[in-house]
């Protein structure tokens, strides 16, 4: 089900073909049970893609969330990051030696950083996502270009939770790993 629902490109097309395929068929050899075939083999195609666009799984929930809070700190929108966030999100901040509760401790963090460094470019590498029961655990690595520093590789561990109002959130940030340095 995890297939159809978060890949309905891979589904949808092979399933769409097969109809297409059996009413080309049944074309050429003018036989009305092989297109009848095919017509519900496209008409299950579409039905395959409009649930995979409808539905979003935990995990499209998650990645989307975090995806989200990257571009806004991207683009030095800290109101705009923090709509993405619980409001008492862990915020474990070892490089300055604490760890901050709240979404007040993550804008306090994005606005020095933003303070004393410009992001040029940033990309995401990589996300491993695991889905647990009621969370999802995305690792996150990133390549960030910053001023003043250079080119940054990191590695970052967020835990997205859906609110009782349906709503997913980061409700934990960590830093696994900036620039080569572990923070575990």
């Amino acid at each position: 089900m995890r297939l159809l629902l978060e890949h309905h490109w891979a589904t949808s097309i092979p399933v769409a073909s097969i109809g297409i395929a059996l009413i080309w068929v049944g074309l050429q050899e003018g036989l009305l049970k092989k297109i009848k075939i095919g017509v519900v083999f496209v008409a299950v195609s579409v039905v395959l893609f409009l649930l995979g666009i409808l539905v979003e799984t935990p995990t499209e929930s998650a990645r989307r969330v975090v995806t989200g809070f990257v571009e806004s700190v991207e683009e030095e929108n800290a109101q705009a990051a923090l709509g993405y966030l619980h409001k008492d999100v862990i915020l474990i901040d070892d490089w300055l030696g604490m760890t901050q509760k709240g979404s007040r401790g993550v804008q306090e963090s994005l606005e020095e950083l933003h303070k004393r460094h410009i992001i040029q470019y940033n990309t995401i590498l990589n996300t491993r996502i695991f889905e647990g029961t009621d969370d999802v655990q995305v690792e996150l690595y990133v390549f960030s270009r910053i001023s003043g520093i250079g080119s940054v590789p990191s590695h970052w561990r967020l835990l997205v939770r859906e609110r009782r109002d349906g709503k997913w959130v980061i409700y934990s940030i960590d830093a696994v790993e900036i620039a080569g340095k572990s923070y575990r």
